[in-house]
């Protein structure tokens, strides 16, 4: 009987089982790791408020266009008819396009969009008016830090001017970090050219989870470059050119969880393989013709803060990084527009209403 409580204890019995499909497991500490990681973002802000500049978002700093959009419902099969897609509709829609971390469009960078749909029924709010679904893109499909500990060392990197330190230190490299950091940068000729990713999964109904993708609709034109392709701003450029000809089209898509191992809920350094679950349109996103390049359009996207919690429950964001950005993006969020608005003189009491981030 010895012998066969050890082989059992050597075979892993009495170990966690395996989640389920769309099943997080939060991990212990996870809430104390948080805290301390908001408190480093903003100490980063305090150091920029400190000296009277504007505080920027401490990732995807530079918005590269702000434009307004319609997001499409159209009819669905019943297991894409959930939430937000349950019924065809349209929803008024904003989007902000970004550079990851440089200033200069011509930089090797990772590229952002994020997207906020007004007027859903049933989407809740963490500030501002019901009704908010904001949706977080990345232009590659794997986050670099994909655990609340990993992207908790990042943090501390960066607050200690050592960004570098994170990639390399000798006592817990990451070469597998620093892979998908270097193979997710690259140089982009429009906004409209990326195909993004949120990276991080999320809630479809009861039981589902899903990664969400946005990319050109089949079948439209291709993204115009800019005329002036050596200019620092020659992706907003772009897509004002676009915009200001006609009208341009993305398609959002979902791709479900079907193996709770292989793509797991909390790791978001772990592609999802489209092979085994190829992703689906369940919406279209026109962005109108129109001018993006004007300071109130840029001035539009500087003063929001887009947060995944603002959803949908059938919609809810699921895993570690998700569940660390909900109060990490309110207090950051609430800290830059407050402190940016009392330098440009606007009122610093109007609530944020969107953050990007991880």
């Amino acid at each position: 009987m010895a012998l066969m409580a050890l082989l059992a204890t050597l075979a892993g019995c009495g170990e966690e089982p395996p989640p389920a499909l769309g099943e997080e497991r939060v991990a212990p500490g996870e809430a104390a790791l948080g805290a301390a990681m908001t408190e480093r973002i903003l100490e980063i802000g305090e150091r920029h408020r400190a000296t009277g500049e504007p505080i920027p978002r401490f990732n995807q700093p530079k918005t590269v266009a702000c434009a307004t959009a319609t997001f499409e419902v159209p009819p669905l099969d019943d297991d894409l008819a959930v939430g937000l897609f349950a019924e065809p509709g349209r929803y008024e829609a904003l989007v902000r396009f970004a550079n990851a971390t440089r200033q200069d469009d011509r930089d090797k960078d990772l590229r952002g969009a994020s997207l906020r749909l007004f007027g859903v029924p049933g989407a809740e709010s963490l500030a501002g008016p019901p009704g908010q679904q904001d949706f977080l893109f990345n232009s590659h499909p794997a986050l670099f830090a994909g655990t609340p500990e990993a992207f908790y060392r990042f943090v501390e990197a960066v607050a200690d001017g050592r960004l570098w330190w994170y990639f390399v230190n000798p006592l817990a490299p990451q070469p597998r970090s620093l892979m998908i950091a270097l193979r997710a940068r690259d140089r982009s000729v429009s906004p409209l050219a990326e195909t993004y990713w949120s990276t991080t999964p999320y809630r479809f109904g009861e039981g589902h989870a899903v990664k969400y993708s946005l990319r050109s609709c089949a079948g439209a034109p291709a993204p115009m470059a800019a005329p002036d392709p050596d200019h620092p701003d020659h992706l907003r450029h772009a897509l004002a050119e676009q915009l200001a000809e006609g009208e341009a089209c993305l398609s959002f898509r979902v791709q479900f969880q079907t193996d709770p191992q292989a793509m797991p809920i909390e790791d978001a350094s772990v592609v999802w393989d489209e092979h085994a679950s190829p992703f689906r349109p369940v919406g279209r996103l026109t962005l109108h013709r129109q001018a993006i390049d004007t300071p109130r359009a840029l001035a539009r996207c500087e003063s929001t803060v887009f947060n995944p919690w603002n959803s949908h429950p059938a919609h809810r964001p699921l895993g570690g990084i998700n569940r660390l950005r909900r109060a990490i993006y309110q207090a950051a969020g609430a800290q830059r527009t407050t402190h940016n608005a009392t330098l440009s003189g606007d009122s610093p009491s109007a609530p944020p209403t969107q953050e990007e981030g991880p």
